[in-house]
């Protein structure tokens, strides 16, 4: 999926309502640069929301760096900053891989004066100006919900655990766990941690599948990363049937790809927490031109940001969509994006 095509798909809220004098008097200085590093392009999620997060700077009137990939590297991801920093970076976007080891790097963008804006996962530490990401406690509370409702209170479910070094890992467990503690407690859960690796989320599924046949539900706490995955493994296994099935394994995942909306609309999979990512494109491009103070050529007028605090810092949480056979052909979905 071209980020183009996605931007294009938001529809016209970005549309250009700048004054000419404001537009010709950014024009004659050389717009600012953004450097945008990314923990990992392993996914679609990922890579469409850099893409589209970097058109989107462009066409309001900001220069962009090439994207870095730390490809899971914490220490490369402090590399990375640096460079983009020496490339010429006045302004950082950065999705942490690993929520603890990137506040050097912020620590070293701070001592620069550059400002930054975490997208999709929140630093531990450090100071940026403004972390915009979902609830992703809540994300782990709809997906209990979904899951405890397709199992009627009871079963036995796998949860496939994202990286617990990061945010997004450790509050969609949390989530998860404590609603199902305290209104599912007839449900057993299994934990098993991923760190957002396609095969090792495939081989745990097939691991636990085989020493609990009695398995009733799958919840990935990636699509992006873990579904296909999971899928093949279900297939292999001859446990891969719709709902409505006496088979059918109940799977409730976070994301909102494509391929996890064609297996709701399948009846594969029950639902899916669709993350906001026009919105996390659209937010981190409106608190850029905020921290840069530069003018913007796009009606941010419908923003709505939900700031709250997390330590010293300043979070915008957004909210997330679940979704299943009654929405799941809401073009407004991410995942319904046109090509």
């Amino acid at each position: 999926m071209s980020s183009k095509s996605f931007v294009q798909a938001i529809g016209t809220t970005l549309a250009s309502v700048a004054t000419l004098a404001s537009v010709s008097t950014f024009a004659a200085a050389e717009p600012p640069k953004i450097g945008y590093s990314a923990g990992f392009l392993t996914d679609p999620f990922q890579s469409v929301l850099v893409e589209g997060t970097l058109d989107q700077s462009k066409s309001t009137g900001l220069a962009v760096l090439p994207a870095s990939n730390a490809n899971g590297d914490a220490a490369k991801q402090i590399t990375d900053v640096r460079n983009l920093v020496a490339a010429g970076a006045k302004l950082l976007i950065v999705n942490p891989t690993d929520s603890r080891a990137i506040v050097p790097a912020l620590d070293f963008a701070k001592e620069k004066s550059i400002p930054v804006i975490a997208v999709d996962a929140a630093p531990a530490g450090g100071t940026v100006y403004m972390i915009v990401r979902a609830d992703n406690i809540k994300m782990g509370e709809q997906a209990c919900e979904a899951m405890g409702k397709a199992l009627n209170g009871k079963g036995k479910v796998l949860s496939l655990m994202g990286d617990q070094a990061t945010t997004n890992g450790r509050d969609r467990t949390v989530g998860f766990d404590d609603c199902m503690k305290k209104n599912f407690p007839n449900v057993k859960v299994i934990e098993q941690p991923t760190n957002w690796k396609p095969e090792k989320a495939a081989s745990i599924t097939q691991t636990i599948l085989t020493s609990n046949p009695d398995l009733n539900g799958i919840y990935a706490q990636s699509d992006s990363v873990m579904l296909q995955g999971v899928l093949s493994v279900l297939k292999s296994a001859g446990k891969l049937a719709p709902k409505g099935d006496p088979k059918h394994i109940a799977l409730v995942t976070i994301d909102g790809t494509q391929t996890a909306l064609k297996n709701i609309r399948e009846k594969y999979v029950d639902a899916a927490i669709s993350q906001p990512l026009d919105l996390y494109i659209k937010h981190a491009v409106f608190f850029a031109h905020q921290a840069l103070k530069t003018p913007d050529t796009a009606d941010h007028g419908d923003i709505k940001a939900n700031v709250v605090a997390l330590g010293s810092n300043k979070m915008d949480l957004i909210p997330a969509t679940v979704v299943d056979e009654k929405n799941v052909n809401d073009s407004s979905l991410w995942g319904n994006a046109k090509k």
